[in-house]
């Protein structure tokens, strides 16, 4: 969810991205999988054998790096065999089905799966460093002495990994690109990534979320993965130094005008800073994290309102806890320093100072709503800091920032009836009159001189298991004044839009005013309402886990069975044109 806060740094809500210390941590290992041995044919059936995928490793001194059974490898490879397409430098590369569901599934049967060893081979241990591939979500698919044509490639991929069977990394946010683009991921600032004895690693790739074209190939494309490792430093003793800090202070007059706000590269420079993992720090002046930028010239200082920010060196040595954007600076343990901060002052050019400020506590999780037993948030389980304006508020919002409510406080709020899904509560200051903070609008789309907070999260469980939940539709109701006449009648794309949505599957349906399923269109929009005739038909969200029955054209809504979920309906009105309905 993006929303424009004052009290937080936006630009800053990401993971810390420390960079090594200056320490020599040997040549690194790499152990490569080119796929340029890839063979995929129906009458050998080679498509559904994935061992001709082995790697080659180059190892250092090191660490020692091996593939686990030799090869990569598909869960269920029959179901999902592989073909051949054109890979980097024109040698063969590997092309797949991949997941038709926009919600990413772990340990899905569709992801690329390779199991890797890692045997440090000194007494410090060493670290799986990184990840590279190149991948393709291509407009047409080319399959070597195959055939080719259009493709609906994936829009996003997923990337999960397990140290001996337990997930200690998960990213499912990435981006497709029609062309071949390598992707690379670093390592080396998370400790899960460090060992001290041999150690396998489960590496799982899965393409996800056609981009809807038509066409009937669903395939997307990787080459050249390689893995790499090297050398953990030697540990024995805290000798971290956040070190000096020369610069500044830095004061912006203009915050909130639109136009970034950055202290200029170089403009800081640190001395005397030591440790095996170095990153930076920015607090607001009671000390709470706003944010972990990768440098000080990165954060747009535009964003967050008027106020005083705080930028620090940090330093640690293995692993610290508290270093998380929400917790105070003081509260950092483990073997870490700070360096003296460095002052950013930030006056607003409107003359608008309201700052929803931080919110702490959470996040809340409910696991019997729909029990009909209230769920409350305890009274003084939310405390806020650094909140100024006239008008003080509290908004709830799903998690893609539609308003549910705007309660008096979080405690009023029973999260028993919404269904199952999660809710995002925010503090809300604003200076005078302000638009768009009413429920069923977007938070995104709020106006005038306000400011939100960071969110607090709420995660609602069904009782029963279930949490399927069809969400809320916002839109129409629509009208049409001249159906069967012959000239589409198309609800605009984008019209309906939907929030609170939760499911392993979600889709569309289309129903008659006594639930009759008319349709199970891939969006409302593609639903030509010129043909059913004079009535009103309904436009329904569904979202289910696992099989469910009597979702078919023909049989009726209400009797849909298994864990599935409806949303309220849209309605769209159909008028004859010769006006006989």
């Amino acid at each position: 969810m993006r929303i424009s806060t004052s009290g937080v740094v936006a630009l800053l809500l990401m993971l810390v991205s420390s960079m090594n210390a200056m320490e020599d941590n040997g040549t690194p290992s790499v152990l490569s999988f080119s796929l340029d041995e890839c063979s995929s044919f129906r009458f050998n059936q080679t498509n559904t054998d994935y061992s001709e995928f082995t790697a080659i490793a180059n190892n250092g001194t090191d660490v020692a790096l091996s593939v686990v059974a030799n090869n990569l490898y598909r869960s269920n490879p029959t179901q999902n065999p592989h073909s051949c397409t054109p890979g980097i430098g024109g040698t063969p590369a590997m092309c797949i089905n991949y997941d038709p569901n926009c919600t990413y599934n772990p340990n899905n049967d569709r992801a690329v799966r390779f199991d890797v060893q890692v045997e440090p081979l000194n007494p410090s241990g060493a670290i799986l460093s990184g990840l590279s591939f190149y991948e393709m979500a291509p407009d047409f698919f080319d399959w070597i002495a195959g055939t080719s044509g259009p493709n609906n490639p994936p829009t996003m991929y997923g990337i999960r990994i397990l140290r001996d069977g337990d997930v200690i990394y998960q990213r499912d946010d990435n981006v497709t690109n029609s062309t071949w683009t390598l992707q690379e991921f670093d390592f080396t600032a998370n400790a899960d990534f460090l060992v001290t004895e041999t150690t396998v690693f489960t590496f799982e790739l899965l393409g996800f979320c056609p981009v809807g074209n038509g066409a009937s190939t669903a395939v997307w494309d990787l080459d050249e993965i390689s893995v790499t490792a090297i050398c953990a430093p030697d540990t024995g003793g805290c000798n971290a130094s956040g070190g000096t800090l020369t610069g500044g202070p830095f004061t912006f007059n203009s915050v909130g005008d639109g136009v970034a706000d950055n202290i200029p590269a170089g403009s800081i420079t640190s001395t005397g800073t030591r440790g095996q993992n170095l990153g930076w720090v920015v607090t607001d002046d009671q000390g709470y994290i706003l944010g972990l930028p990768p440098m000080p010239s990165a954060v747009n200082f535009d964003t967050p309102g008027a106020g005083t920010c705080l930028v620090w060196r940090i330093a640690y040595d293995g692993p610290i806890t508290g270093a998380e954007v929400g917790l105070n600076a003081n509260n950092i343990e483990g073997c870490f320093s700070l360096s003296n901060p460095v002052e950013v002052i930030r006056n607003n050019a409107s003359g608008c100072n309201a700052n929803g400020g931080e919110l702490f506590g959470g996040p809340f999780i409910f696991d019997s709503v729909g029990d009909g037993v209230a769920d409350n948030i305890p009274a003084g389980s939310i405390t806020s800091a650094n909140t100024n304006g006239q008008t003080l508020a509290w908004v709830v919002t799903d998690d893609q920032g539609y308003i549910l409510g705007l309660p008096p406080m979080p405690s009023a709020v029973n999260f028993d009836t919404p269904g199952a899904g999660t809710c995002l509560i925010w503090r809300l200051a604003h200076d005078g009159p302000i638009t768009g903070a009413a429920v069923g609008l977007n938070a995104n789309n709020i106006q005038g001189c306000f400011s939100l907070s960071n969110p607090i999260e709420v995660i609602r469980n069904n009782a029963s298991g279930c949490n399927a939940n069809g969400g809320e539709l916002f839109g129409g109701p629509f009208t049409f004044n001249s159906v069967g006449d012959g000239v589409p009648d198309n609800i605009p794309a984008g019209a309906i839009t939907s929030a609170n949505v939760n499911g392993q599957n979600l889709g569309w349906v289309v129903t008659d005013d006594q639930g009759y399923i008319l349709g199970l269109p891939p969006m409302p929009s593609a639903v030509n309402f010129d043909t059913p005739g004079a009535g009103t038909c309904l436009v329904w969200r569904i979202a289910y886990d696992g099989p469910i029955t009597g979702l078919a054209m023909g049989m009726n809504a209400n009797n849909i069975q298994g864990c599935f979920s409806l949303s309220n309906p849209i309605e769209v009105i159909r008028n004859n044109a010769s006006g006989c309905n």
